[in-house]
Order: structure tokens, then C-alpha cells, then sequence
């Protein structure tokens, strides 16, 4: 079975992407559409498994402490990851989107994989969980970060909403997903999906780390295999890195593991 994913991809994050990527195809056969600027371009529209979109005019763009002109910018990158699943979806009929700081520990499970095979659901995303809900009302109940359709249709009514996100005070565009997905059919993955830092560093969530464990040389969240974590690993992001004690965690737990897949991993990590 061919995985149809896309991510969005600049010069400051090839790095990251390349180890998605390299993460990711540990355990799948990969068909991916990158929206890239002109830089990630040249990098990988020669890589046999990948379409490259050269749409992106700049990557001087920052949605946490960048000037107003960076956040704009921001905004035009991230509206750039509708045409790359658009474009999986007119090739393979329905497509994931991964944010390039992700990182693969666990397969993707077969029981998600037949709910991106079926037709009669239009939308899957992920929750943020952060059990901040102040937080939520602010940055959005739902992660623009992960998310798997077939619904062109979606992706257009997510794509007009968002264009007016400083109207309606929305942030970025991932705020306006939490509408949009009302007017599809769509499910929430699991807890052990898109497993990023907001979910542990709360002070009524910051237990939840000792619920990351290896069990059979593979990382697990609680009773359920850890799938893919959403956090900087190898870029330099220009200010402090929240998620830094997560990827402490994931590394300290590969190096309990005789896992293989983990092995490859670190040694990225530390070069």
C-alpha cells in the first residue's frame, strides 16, 4: 500500500523533513507532494518518490515573535500545504499532511490506514489536548499539524476561511479548521498521533510524560504505541524551543531500545 502524504518544506527545514521522511518510510511505502520554496525545490524534485511544488516565494517567516511582515509571510507558507494535498488527492484520491518537524517511532496502525481507505469519511485530525481550554479558545481545539481528507471541497472551505483570518481574529489558519470540519465527516485520531509538547507542559498535564515508556524495544504513550511526536529536533527556531524536554524524552528513551529503526534515528539526531 502507498502512503499519499505531503508536507510544506523551505530551506529552514529541510532538515527536519529529511528526517520525517527517513522516519516515516522506516515503515512505509511513501508517494509525497511538497510544497516547497526554491531552495527545498532543487533539493528534492529529482527524489524518485516526490512532486515538488515550487510555490513558495520566501521562508523569512515566523508566527511566534516574528514582525508582522513574518507572520504575514508565515500565513502564505502554511496556505501552501492546501495545493500539496490537493494535489495528492486529483493523484491518489485522498492524502495526509504532516508538518516537517515530526518524527515516526511506531507504524502508522492498520486500523487508521482502513480509515484513510474509507471513502465515507471526509476529514481525520487531531485535538490538541493540551486540558488548557483558555489555550485552545486562542490557538484552536484542533492541530493544523496532522490531517488526513479526500475532500476537495474541505480543503476549499478551509482554504476561504482562512484568508479572512484577521477578520475574524482567527489564528493563522488553523483555527478555522475547528469550523470547518463541522460541515464534514470527520474523526479525531488517537491520543498516540501527532504527539506534541503542548500535551505535557500544563500543571495539570505534566504527569502524562511518565506515561512515555519503551515496551518491547518500542516507544509506547500509556498502552498504546507511541505513532509520531510533532517537535523541533533539528532546527534552529530563533527562540526558546518549549518542546525541548519532550525530544530529552525521546531520545533517552531510543537509547534504552536495541530497536534498529531507533538506532538510525539517533545517529541523525547526533550528527
Amino acid at each position: 500500500m502507498i502512503l499519499p502524504v505531503s508536507s510544506v518544506v523551505t530551506e529552514k527545514t529541510t532538515c527536519e523533513f529529511d528526517l520525517l521522511k527517513f522516519s516515516l518510510e522506516q515503515y512505509h511505502d511513501c508517494a509525497w507532494v511538497l510544497s516547497c520554496d526554491s531552495i527545498a525545490y532543487e533539493k528534492y524534485k529529482d527524489v524518485e518518490n516526490v512532486t515538488c511544488l515550487n510555490i513558495i516565494e520566501t521562508d523569512n517567516c515566523d508566527h511566534n515573535v516574528g514582525s508582522p511582515e513574518q507572520k504575514d509571510n508565515w500565513m502564505k507558507v502554511m496556505m501552501t500545504k492546501f495545493d500539496a494535498v490537493g494535489r495528492l488527492i486529483e493523484t491518489h484520491g485522498h492524502g495526509l499532511f504532516l508538518d516537517s518537524d515530526m518524527i515516526f517511532v511506531n507504524p502508522i496502525q492498520d486500523n487508521v490506514l482502513e480509515l484513510f481507505n474509507n471513502k465515507n469519511i471526509d476529514v481525520l485530525i487531531c485535538q490538541h489536548m493540551t486540558n488548557d481550554w483558555q489555550n485552545e479558545a486562542k490557538h484552536g481545539l484542533y492541530n493544523g499539524g496532522m490531517f488526513h481528507t479526500r475532500s476537495k471541497e474541505f480543503l476549499s472551505q478551509w482554504t476561504n476561511l482562512s484568508k479572512d483570518y484577521k477578520k475574524y481574529g482567527f489564528y493563522f489558519e488553523q483555527q478555522p479548521l475547528e469550523f470547518v470540519q463541522r460541515n464534514f465527516i470527520s474523526l479525531n485520531l488517537p491520543i498516540n498521533y501527532n504527539i506534541g509538547w503542548w500535551r505535557f507542559n500544563r500543571p495539570n498535564t505534566q504527569g502524562r510524560i511518565e506515561l512515555l515508556k519503551c515496551v518491547d524495544d518500542k516507544i509506547y504513550f500509556g498502552n498504546k504505541p507511541a505513532v509520531n511526536f510533532h517537535v523541533h529536533t533539528l532546527r534552529e527556531i530563533g527562540y526558546q524551543n518549549f518542546g525541548q524536554f519532550l525530544v530529552d524524552k525521546i531520545v533517552s528513551l531510543m537509547e534504552e531500545t536495541n530497536n534498529k529503526r531507533y538506532i538510525d534515528i539517533l545517529d541523525i539526531l547526533k550528527s
